[in-house]
């Protein structure tokens, strides 16, 4: 490394800078597109049709993790999972699910949970957050 005069550095160390700020800007534009605050808003109409797309593909190999809001107007569960989860329930449609619906404005499912068949209407407007594989596809908070 070079100084010149009085011991300032010499211009390829200000390029070793400028790289690093690429590189962290990289880092940057990575991360912020998975962050809960910067994803899709779930209530939207391009990410619900995304949502009825991507349910369909649901299976062992496609894992789909969906949080909704349990007190939201049209959800169906039982008074149980009412209970157990009052505010919001995230559930994975991979291995113990079967007669997956999919209408316009929510789906319907069977699952099995802790041995126990239990049946969901969840409306699109209930979904919180939608991910398919580990990619988060929406988020409202």
């Amino acid at each position: 490394m070079d100084t010149t005069g009085r011991g300032v550095l010499d211009t390829p160390q200000v390029r070793g800078v400028a790289i690093s700020y690429a590189a962290i800007l990289l880092i940057l534009a990575i991360l912020i597109p998975a962050s809960p605050a910067f994803a899709e808003s779930c209530s939207k109409p391009t990410a619900r049709s995304k949502i009825a797309e991507t349910l369909k593909l649901a299976s062992e190999q496609r894992p789909v993790n969906i949080t909704f809001r349990t007190h939201a107007d049209g959800v169906k569960l039982s008074i149980g999972l009412k209970s157990k989860y009052p505010d919001d329930m995230t559930i994975i449609l991979q291995n113990d699910f079967e007669q997956l619906n999919i209408k316009d404005d929510r789906f319907e499912v069977l699952l099995r949970l802790m041995g126990n068949r239990e049946r969901l209407s969840v409306p699109f407007a209930a979904i919180k957050a939608f991910w398919d594989k580990s990619d988060l596809k929406c988020s409202d908070g």
